[in-house]
């Protein structure tokens, strides 16, 4: 981030644009479907197919859950009110937490 604010910084007009984010070219702010664009294009330059923003919220929710991290605290950190969000950004990867937690507790493997 401030990486980018000094970088910001040095582009002539950015100091009259209000917005945080700025277009590619010129001092312009950055179009509502800008950070999408950027996500895709810098995931296919990265070689990583399907990026999107959603993305990063259903990894972060899955490793947050996976590591033994709170829905509460969840909540909080992605600024979310209702606790449909954590369930829905974290059911993409609900059963493979499930198989590892099975696996470390070893319920059913002493018959």
């Amino acid at each position: 981030m401030a990486r980018y604010l000094r970088a910001r910084a040095k582009r002539k007009g950015a100091a009259e644009v209000p917005q945080l984010w700025l277009a590619e070219r010129g001092a312009k702010p950055l179009a509502p479907n800008g950070i999408k664009i950027m996500l895709k294009r810098r995931g296919a330059t990265a070689g990583v197919q399907g990026t999107h923003a959603n993305r990063w919220r259903h990894n972060f929710a899955h490793e947050w859950h996976k590591k033994g991290g709170n829905t509460g605290d969840l909540m909080l950190l992605l600024g979310w009110a209702s606790e449909d969000m954590p369930r829905r950004y974290g059911a993409s990867a609900a059963a493979e937490r499930a198989q590892e937690l099975q696996s470390q507790m070893g319920i059913g493997e002493r018959i």
